[in-house]
């Protein structure tokens, strides 16, 4: 008696390619590189000033202007949902600094004086250093965005 052949048959491996990241993507991946590299530059730039009311403003509202300009980036593709959660983090980070910084600006004369010993001066030392706390923080933060965000683009293509 003859023995039946085997007939046994496999599926061919399925696989399913992630497509390369769409220009869409790249350009939120490039924003929040260029706002990185605006804060990189700011800082180089900065050097030692006397800390006075207008720079204590100043300082309020550059923290707020990278905010608004992260927060245009809007929210990304699920894929860069990673760096986008550090995104959030850095603008709230930078939001909480400029609103110290402006805190402070009101608790000093125009030339950044304050009286010892006066709630002004406790104001003012708690929100300056909250406010140079958050610039520091924020800043660390965003620089681990925008790596997590070139792993992300070297993962994806």
């Amino acid at each position: 008696t003859a023995v039946p052949a085997s007939t046994a048959t496999t599926a061919a491996p399925t696989t399913t390619t992630v497509p390369p990241l769409d220009a869409k993507e790249l350009a939120w991946l490039k924003g929040v590189s260029a706002v990185r590299a605006k804060v990189e530059k700011s800082f180089k730039a900065r050097g030692t000033v006397q800390v006075t009311r207008a720079v204590l403003v100043e300082s309020s509202n550059r923290l707020a202007a990278w905010s608004r300009q992260l927060r245009r980036l809007g929210n990304p593709s699920d894929r860069l949902q990673p760096a986008y959660t550090l995104v959030r983090k850095v603008i709230r980070t930078y939001d909480k600094g400029a609103k110290c910084y402006a805190r402070a600006a009101g608790a000093v004369s125009a030339s950044g004086g304050v009286v010892v010993g006066t709630p002004e001066e406790r104001i003012f030392e708690e929100a300056f250093d909250c406010g140079g706390a958050a610039e520091g923080n924020g800043t660390n933060l965003l620089n681990k965005a925008d790596a997590k965000g070139k792993e992300l683009k070297a993962k994806y293509g």
